[in-house]
């Protein structure tokens, strides 16, 4: 039996607004000693010119989904950086409009992976188990996609034939981390003003009872992909605003003991694989990709992963009993 699904918020607009903005900037703050030291780490490997060799071993898995060598380059980048940066060699390069489609839904799937595993692991998800599931599923999706499409590859690159890395001096490290800097500030402001009005926002939809009927609405959604009822509202947020921002929200109901931490986990490995539907989405929409091809799939996907974790957590539960260790929280 889950316990009451919508809990009372403070009952007048002025009481709500003066928590949400609390809330909001504690949040935030927590965020961001999480995501800055990793970007910080993504920028070092960028600086010392690591992403290149390291996209060369994924060369024959690009094969495989029927993508060129300079694809592996485009991923990598997604993957360890953002989607960004990665769109930026992907718009100098010359690819067809299926080799974008493929490629931007690995990067949808898989991207920013340092820094929103961090995140994702401040929730309480296992950050193993959490990457391993991305970089996977993306991997998958992007070899099944690619066949779907009929994509040949014509190549593979030797890793020998990457850059090699190397300190690029002191006056590119001194500009590249002024830039970084400038880069994180915004970010940074960003999310405090984001996380601040989205807690805000949060606060006076449900004082005001239109969030509850909201969240109602997509409780079918979210009982077919295997997730709890009262993770609805969460579900929404982190498929529209993204998981940097869902993850905000998560870890507010995870303090206030709304949300057990087997059903954040869940929600976890949804928002894992498809999240922020619409802004990132359109992103490469703009650059000829197939919206089907980036949506449906990774829909799919998360189902499959939910349900899998679920079936994961039962076996557990079960062996547990039986061995006399005890049984985990059902959750659900």
């Amino acid at each position: 039996m889950e316990t009451q699904e919508y809990p009372d918020y403070p009952v007048t607009t002025g009481a709500a607004v003066r928590e949400g903005v609390m809330v909001g900037l504690a949040m935030a703050l927590r965020l961001v000693l999480i995501l800055v030291p990793a970007g910080f780490l993504v920028f070092l490997l960028e600086l010392f010119g690591l992403l290149e060799p390291l996209s060369a071993l994924l060369d024959p898995v690009m094969a495989l989904a029927g993508l060129p060598g300079e694809a592996a380059l485009v991923f990598a980048t997604g993957a360890l950086v953002t989607i960004y940066p990665a769109i930026g060699i992907m718009t100098s390069l010359t690819f067809s409009a299926a080799e974008i489609s493929v490629m931007a839904l690995m990067i949808l799937i898989c991207h920013n992976l340092f820094v929103e595993t961090a995140v994702q692991t401040r929730v309480g998800s296992n950050p193993v188990r959490i990457a391993l599931v991305r970089v996977v599923t993306a991997l998958v999706a992007g070899i099944v996609m690619g066949r779907l499409l009929g994509l040949q590859a014509e190549g593979i690159r030797s890793i020998g034939a990457a850059a090699t890395p190397g300190f690029p001096g002191w006056d590119n490290t001194f500009t590249a981390l002024a830039g970084w800097a400038v880069a994180t500030g915004r970010t940074v402001l960003t999310i405090v003003v984001l996380v601040t009005l989205l807690m805000v926002g949060q606060r006076l939809l449900r004082q005001s009872g239109i969030l509850p009927r909201i969240a109602r609405l997509c409780e079918p959604v979210v009982r077919l992909f295997g997730l709890p009822r009262r993770t609805a509202f969460l579900w929404l947020v982190g498929n529209t605003l993204g998981l940097t921002y869902g993850a905000a929200v998560i870890l507010e109901e995870r303090a206030r003991g709304d949300l057990t931490r087997e059903e954040a986990d869940l929600l976890n490995h949804h928002l894992a694989v498809s999240h922020s539907l619409l802004e990132d989405t359109l992103l490469f929409v703009a650059l000829g990709a197939s919206a089907v091809v980036l949506i449906v799939p990774r829909l799919i996907a998360a189902l499959v992963v939910v349900w899998a974790t679920r079936l994961t957590q039962s076996l557990s539960r079960r062996r547990r009993k039986s061995t006399g260790a005890g049984e985990l929280p059902p959750g659900l």
